[in-house]
């Protein structure tokens, strides 16, 4: 299993090679490449020159020994940019497309993909299914040319009302299901973001997500740690999830996926440079321990 970190949230500080050189000392194996910025038109990925910046990460990533083994897509395009056809067609899917032909190059195994889910949730699941099933089967044929799995990821939102978090597509197992088994594609698997579970959406913990989903539907994880009221983002132990319970729970299905953050780089871009290694380890610490509980707890291993 790789210890993978979302090696983006550092950008702001370093760039990636030196990102690279940063978290492998600390003990991480690979890394998630965001590809988040491809919503702005003026991104370096919105370029004539694209596969040759791809190529040149991939470049780095592998004289480095430190693969990219997953991608995020970008999910941030307003409302009019999913909603309105002739923009949707002009600019949010190719754009969708570039994203997993640029994970391809990357050698990324998962790219994870949201869900459309910018609408009311509660009293709209079923038109958001639909909805859902046509663009993620369009997006199929393109994940199997470059060679990529698409993550489903498990979502929240906000009440436009009252402001609280509420429940929001995949944040029900049973629906979360429902979209990976309906889809039925070698190239769709379920990424399992386990904070999002840890949120005021149900009554239901994340190793329950991970059994029920089970071995053939968990190809991938978003790991981080909250204290169940909001979407923090910070290291696992920061917060109040159970890691036992779903390290346990990771083994026990025989998981095949990778460990991987998705956490704030907040605390390694503000301490100053000679502790850096220090955070950076620091950062790495509760991963190690949690994968080797997952370890534990294969089928055969107790």
């Amino acid at each position: 299993m790789e210890l993978s970190i979302n090696i983006s949230n550092v950008f702001g500080r370093y760039d990636f090679a030196t990102a690279v050189d940063i978290y492998k000392k600390a003990g991480f194996t690979a890394c998630d490449y965001s590809l988040t910025g491809l919503v702005n038109d003026g991104d370096r990925w919105n370029g004539d020159n694209y596969r040759e910046l791809a190529e040149e990460v991939r470049r780095i990533s592998d004289e480095k020994c430190f693969p990219i083994t997953q991608t995020h897509a970008p999910f941030t395009f307003k409302a009019a940019q999913w909603d309105d056809p002739v923009i949707f067609e002009e600019v949010t899917f190719p754009r969708m497309v570039r994203s997993l032909e640029i994970a391809g190059i990357l050698g990324a195994k998962v790219e994870v993909i949201h869900p459309i889910h910018h609408m009311v949730y509660h009293g709209h699941e079923e038109e958001i299914f639909e909805r859902n099933m046509a663009y993620y089967r369009r997006l199929i044929p393109y994940a199997k040319e470059y060679g990529v799995k698409i993550g489903v990821e498990n979502m929240f939102q906000a009440d436009p009302r009252r402001k609280h978090i509420v429940a929001d597509t995949c944040s029900n197992l049973q629906e979360f299901i429902r979209y990976i088994d309906t889809l039925d594609s070698d190239q769709i698997t379920a990424c399992l973001d386990v904070g999002h579970v840890g949120l005021p959406l149900n009554d239901m913990e994340a190793a329950d997500f991970v059994r029920g989903l089970g071995h053939d539907r968990l190809g991938s994880l978003h790991i981080h740690d909250n204290d169940y009221k909001s979407d923090l983002h910070t290291l696992p132990y920061l917060g109040i999830m159970n890691w036992m319970e779903i390290a346990k729970a990771l083994g026990e299905i025989d998981y095949q996926g990778d460990f991987t953050y998705e956490v704030k780089g907040t605390l390694l871009c503000n301490c100053d440079e000679g502790f850096v290694p220090t955070m950076a380890a620091f950062y790495a610490a509760p991963g190690k321990h949690i994968c080797a509980e997952i370890e534990r707890n294969r089928p055969g291993k107790n």
